[in-house]
């Protein structure tokens, strides 16, 4: 009877006959009160399990999100189909929030779409608590857990709307985690009763290959005049978007890039181009995909080896969600092993945690006894440079901390200092000559950045202008004032808002459990990648190993299943004739290195 009312409603605004796969299970679990984890894979239907149980039951559902994107592309489908939503975004007044909450209540609003920052304010949890919930429902649930490769501390904030809401039930919404994640989900949101559906990592009509190249600029733009339709190629770095983006273009093929320096303007922009299927190609850092529903992407590039496992097998589901065939190629090289190894042996130990906290609180002025409530904006790069610590390093310092209850880290949208030519080199020639020389040698190093904001190394450039950085900063302000470019000086925008006042050194102790087990986890999620980066099994099995699962048969089209350890000799000198390099043929054959010298 439950279920047949939800189907009902499944028909009525979605059009769809019947639930997939444990979609129904999930929908009859949560509609009978219980707490309920759903693990779903990428393009699974997550948003039905909690939308028709929240249009089944009476009042609303509160759904926590963590992403702005998300929200808007669920809010956005709910309304289509005359399905009333509320998103709350920005800061909001006692007074607008209590017109908005009469609005929610009058209004017919089923749903109410929050980002997980909201539950820190004691107000916004009084006027919620006021209102009818019947279901929370949690996206993306494995942000909550500390060991999930995406942790957000302000997702703790769920157990505050728990035990506001301690009858009401909860779901919990993931595409895959493993079986630490999955028990850490139970316990921060205090479920330990949920029950759990989940589903099967593998995706069929996903076609993972991995590729050794020492070359991969070469082989990048041979895959790439091979593949057809959307795609995206992930990059772990901001200047490494710009400048693959800028290469692949330089190359008669249409880019754009994607990365959490840009303002939001640009980034819709961006992104709304792509959707569209005006650019086909997007380059971007992981700050791109997450709510992102686009059916007809071809293919996935990871120009980087990815750090987790869960981290790549978010990113290639982005794949794929029409149903078609969706290719994932993910390119390596000696260096990529080198620098997952390195972040693997230069893990903090818990005193050197400990006495960071205190050179940063110095570094502040923060006393003693003082701080609580106490906000310090900063440049990471500057503050590096003071500590003598490697920025990568300074990350995972502060990062811990955070997750302590230290302070929360507010992270800046632009690190470094960004260039744009509004001019082009004929327009300097009247300009005194020191300025005309210094333009032109700028504009070689930087050509790229006549068609888009690019990074600019000050440190690197002084040099060969003949100046100082300081001095390098200010000519550019000035360039800029004349409308000749558009300079970006970095940004100062990374803060941190200390949560408590600063302890003293005798009795600000680290657990050492917390940080030995944030340790191993992050070593057991990078041996993991390096596994899969040298494992020669099915790459399907692979990752349904990783998540707990027992593995199913071999894929038969993964870039293991299909290596060809022997290729054939007369292909081999072939292709040689044709002037391919040893490179392109064992990345086109897709055999080891060794096994075509033999040939």
């Amino acid at each position: 009877m439950i279920l047949q009312k939800a189907k009902e409603i499944l028909k009525q605004y979605w059009g769809y006959p019947g639930f997939r796969g444990l979609q129904g299970d999930i929908i009859s679990s949560v509609l009978s009160g219980k707490h309920t984890i759903g693990l779903l894979p990428t393009g699974g239907g997550k948003s039905i399990c909690y939308q028709v149980p929240g249009l089944a039951l009476d009042g609303i559902t509160i759904v926590i999100s963590p992403l702005l994107a998300l929200m808007q592309d669920q809010l956005h489908g709910l309304t289509k189909r005359n399905i009333k939503a509320y998103q709350f975004t920005g800061s909001y007044s006692p007074r607008q929030l209590d017109e908005a909450f009469r609005n929610i209540k009058y209004g017919g609003y089923k749903f109410v779409f929050l980002a997980p920052e909201r539950l820190s304010n004691s107000l916004f949890l009084e006027y919620l608590q006021n209102a009818e919930v019947s279901l929370i429902a949690i996206d993306e649930a494995h942000c909550i857990s500390q060991w999930g490769f995406d942790f957000r501390p302000s997702y703790l904030n769920v157990h505050l709307l728990r035990e506001r809401f301690p009858n009401i039930p909860v779901l919990a919404l993931t595409a895959s985690a493993t079986d630490r994640v999955k028990k850490d989900l139970a316990e921060q949101l205090q479920i330990p009763d949920a029950t759990m559906y989940e589903g099967s990592v593998r995706r069929d009509n996903l076609q993972l290959e991995k590729r050794l190249t020492p070359n991969k600029d070469k082989q990048l733009l041979r895959l790439l005049g091979r593949l057809t339709g959307t795609g995206i190629i992930y990059a772990k770095t901001r200047s490494s978007c710009e400048s693959i983006s800028h290469y692949i273009n330089e190359n008669g093929l249409h880019s754009t890039f994607f990365h959490a320096g840009l303002d939001l303007k640009e980034k819709n922009e961006r992104q709304q181009r792509w959707l569209d299927n005006k650019v086909p190609i997007m380059v971007s850092t992981t700050a791109f995909g997450m709510g992102i529903d686009k059916a007809d992407v071809m293919w996935v590039i990871h120009w980087d080896a990815p750090d987790t496992i869960e981290g790549y097998y978010q990113e290639v589901g982005r794949g794929g969600r029409g149903g078609q065939l969706s290719q994932a190629y993910l390119l390596y090289n000696q260096q990529d092993f080198a620098r997952i190894s390195k972040g693997i042996t230069d893990l903090p130990k818990p005193e050197e945690v400990e006495a960071m906290y205190h050179k940063i609180c110095s570094h502040f002025q923060i006393a003693v006894g003082a701080g609580q409530n106490h906000q310090e904006n900063f440049s990471l790069v500057n503050l590096a440079a003071k500590l003598q610590t490697p920025i990568p390093q300074l990350l995972t310092y502060i990062k811990l901390l955070q997750q302590r209850g230290v302070w929360q880290f507010i992270e800046s949208n632009q690190l470094y200092p960004e260039l744009l030519f509004l001019t082009s080199p004929e327009h300097w020639s009247g300009l005194p000559e020191e300025d005309h020389q210094c333009l032109i040698q700028l504009f070689r190093v930087y050509s790229h950045a006549a068609q888009h904001s690019s990074r600019i190394q000050l440190d690197a450039v002084a040099p060969m202008l003949h100046k100082t950085v300081k001095d390098l900063d200010q000519w550019l302000q000035r360039m800029h004032q004349k409308g000749l470019i558009q300079y970006k000086p970095e940004q100062n925008q990374c803060a941190l808002l200390f949560l408590d006042n600063r302890i003293d050194k005798r009795y600000f102790k680290l657990s050492k459990s917390f940080v030995e087990s944030w340790i191993t986890s992050k070593k057991e999620r990078s041996q993991a990648i390096l596994n899969f980066l040298a494992s020669e099994e099915c790459l399907a099995k692979d990752v349904e190993r990783y998540f707990g699962q027992t593995p199913g048969e071999a894929c038969g089209i993964c870039s293991n299943c299909t290596l060809n350890h022997y290729p054939d000799g007369e292909t081999v000198q072939a292709m040689l004739k044709d002037g391919l390099s040893f490179d392109d043929i064992w990345f086109d054959l897709n055999c080891p290195p060794d096994a075509l010298r033999q040939h």
